[in-house]
């Protein structure tokens, strides 16, 4: 009995030593996190809880190679293309160009002898487009393997481009920068964050102020040869969720964009794809060479800016677009205001009435900017179509 009360206890301890020795060597088998995988993650966690609040009203897949076909983008607010299509080569097949609303120059990606993809500008000349040169400021500090993808604001002091590198999450990240005018040179760009960026390719960000809608292209969750374009209402103010209204998993969903419908507010909604099917309608349209109508006289309408006759016609009715753009934000913004306006309380309405009156006064001047604008537009072009009859 005793021996076996012994052997016991020894089969007992060799098992007991045996897990305490497991226990002990569990730390020397822990994957070890590099600073550089740390900092990515530290990062990719920022970048989430910074998630910015937009709607995003629509969401198709479509076939890489046909992603831009899916861009519904006014055609007074420029184009975009292919590099290959563009300028019909079958060089630089992975390159993408902008060209401005006037047509007089354009944005370019191209990849140089070193396989490295940058952004440079081309005026036309005639028929011809002049030497490439590089944009100044993007990528001074060589951060980017790769930059891609333009699109200039009709400002023309904001772009947006995609690019690879340090500051990306995950292969492209989709980056903003704005032109210096004293400096002739672009700042240093900026992240544009989530929901935007993600792990995967983020690209092609272009924004219609005309119609308030934008678009994006990513690879997320799709297979190869596929991408997912995701139709937004773009926002002038930067917001974010709030942590103390949302827990982390729902801004982390946000950020990932896993239900379209989280973010649609009404009625904004029915408005935003009410102007996308616009948007499409008027495409459709433009096969036939019909971007807009603007009335010269009774027996004279203009349907391209190629149209326009009288020198600086073209660049004013740009300005009338952009007018007419801010006028329609204003009075949707009015209409807001004023439905809050009518279940508010008395102190609201006190705090309110001063910002509803200034903003009212706003949008009458630039109706009268408008009224102008378009005063002068037709006279200069009557005056010119005259000229040219005699």
């Amino acid at each position: 009995m005793k021996l076996r009360s012994l052997t016991i206890i020894l089969m007992l301890m060799i098992t007991i030593i045996g897990a305490a020795q497991k226990r002990k060597q569990t730390p020397r088998h822990k994957t070890q996190v590099s600073p550089e995988v740390a900092a990515w993650q530290e990062r990719l966690d920022r970048m989430t809880m910074a998630t910015q609040r937009i709607m995003v009203i629509d969401s198709i897949v479509v076939d890489k190679n046909d992603f831009l076909q899916h861009y519904y983008l006014n055609p007074e607010e420029g184009h975009i293309d292919s590099y290959s299509h563009f300028f019909n080569t079958q060089q630089q097949p992975n390159a993408y160009v902008y060209l401005n609303a006037i047509g007089n120059q354009c944005i370019l990606s191209q990849e140089d002898e070193d396989g490295i993809i940058n952004l440079y500008e081309s005026d036309k000349e005639g028929n011809k487009w002049t030497k490439p040169r590089l944009l100044q400021g993007i990528n001074d500090a060589k951060q980017f393997f790769h930059v891609n993808y333009p699109f200039m604001m009709p400002d023309g002091v904001t772009l947006y481009f995609a690019a690879e590198g340090d500051e990306s999450l995950g292969g492209y990240d989709i980056f903003v920068t704005t032109y210096d005018t004293e400096e002739d040179r672009f700042l240093t760009p900026e992240n544009i964050g989530m929901p935007f960026n993600s792990e995967a390719n983020d690209y092609m960000m272009v924004i219609d102020e005309y119609d308030r809608i934008g678009w994006f292209a990513t690879d997320r969750g799709q297979e190869d040869g596929k991408v997912c374009i995701y139709t937004f209402v773009p926002s002038d103010v930067r917001q974010t969720y709030d942590p103390e209204t949302y827990s982390k998993e729902q801004i982390t969903n946000f950020a990932r964009i896993t239900d379209i419908t989280e973010t649609w507010v009404s009625p904004d909604i029915d408005q935003a794809l009410e102007r996308l099917e616009k948007a499409k309608a008027r495409q459709k349209k433009n096969t036939d060479n019909e971007e807009f109508t603007f009335v010269i006289n009774d027996d004279v309408d203009y349907h391209k800016l190629s149209d326009f006759k009288a020198k600086g016609n073209a660049q004013r009715y740009l300005q009338l677009v952009k007018l007419r753009s801010q006028q329609t934000a204003l009075q949707q913004a009015i209409e807001r205001v004023r439905a809050y306006y009518s279940g508010a309380t008395a102190d609201e309405k006190r705090e309110m009435a001063p910002e509803i009156i200034a903003t009212e006064q706003q949008q009458h001047q630039i109706h009268i900017e408008i009224h102008n604008l378009e005063k002068i537009i037709r006279n200069e072009e009557n005056i010119t179509l005259r000229n040219t009859q005699k």
